[in-house]
């Protein structure tokens, strides 16, 4: 099974749109077998489609009949579901395995709105899948067929770690924890480096980014647990020591930040359900 015999079609080329058209040409996807709808293509996706002559279609009824789809990658917002699947778009995509990143959109939605398609596949991931980082997760009909499973693994292995999870509700509770993950991080950041600059530091982002970069990769060396790794910084009565006591005192801030991804995954719930 390799994907780069199936054709493909993205529908909605934004950023995740756009970071699975980049994963595609990257891994050597012919570019004719890439197919994009996408209604207000961005100043980038008119620079790839001229470099790689990928073809962007604004309509679904401008987009060629004679096309047979292997996989649908839907990307687009969850108030645009509804809009992109009309009679012609199930007609073109009958046969295709459907792979879902829209956000809050279940899996017995989408198969009505495809009228009845049996291979569906719901999935995630975060924002550094546009590097290549992406952290994702994918759930399956149980129709699905396993040829349909191993395509669609290997398609998200592209922009990163894929695994596959048995309940669709694991995908709210992953939107909160890493969905949304990128984000704490970079508050983190910012609180850190702004900190830095208050006490002079001139190149202070750059440094925390270095600091956080560099932890992670020797993480990734060692292949050490983050405790092992925390303990050899922290010295005991030294200044490491003194930061975590804080930081940990009653346990304040593992307390603080369960309840603030409690509350992202309560969102995800509720979104879910609308």
């Amino acid at each position: 099974m390799n994907i780069k015999n199936d054709n493909i079609l993205i529908i909605g080329a934004g950023n995740m749109g756009y970071a699975f058209i980049s994963a595609l040409i990257e891994n050597k996807v012919s570019p004719k077998k890439i197919y994009i709808i996408e209604k207000k293509p961005s100043a980038r996706l008119k620079k790839i489609q001229k470099l790689k002559k990928i073809k962007i279609f604004n309509t679904i009824n401008k987009f060629e009949m004679n096309i047979k789809i292997s996989i649908t990658i839907l990307t687009i917002k969850p108030n645009q579901l509804g809009d992109v699947f009309s009679d012609e778009l199930n007609y073109k995509i009958k046969n295709s395995l459907i792979i879902s990143i829209v956000a809050g959109k279940t899996h017995s939605t989408l198969k009505k709105l495809s009228k009845g398609n049996t291979n569906i596949a719901r999935a995630m991931t975060n924002t550094p899948a546009a590097v290549g980082w992406g952290t994702s997760i994918i759930y399956f009909a149980k129709t699905t067929t396993n040829a349909n499973k191993k395509r669609a693994m290997q398609l998200m292995s592209l922009i990163g770690q894929v695994e596959e999870v048995k309940s669709e509700k694991s995908i709210d509770t992953f939107t909160g924890l890493f969905g949304s993950g990128p984000a704490y991080l970079y508050l983190l950041i910012e609180i850190w480096s702004n900190y830095a600059k208050k006490n002079g530091f001139k190149y202070a982002e750059e440094m925390t980014v270095q600091t956080i970069l560099g932890s992670i990769l020797l993480l990734l060396h060692t292949k050490e647990k983050p405790e092992s790794l925390r303990k050899r910084v922290t010295s005991k009565g030294g200044t490491t020591e003194a930061a975590l006591k804080e930081l940990n005192n009653n346990q304040k801030f593992q307390k603080l930040f369960e309840k603030a991804i409690s509350k992202a995954i309560k969102k995800a719930t509720t979104l879910s359900k609308i």
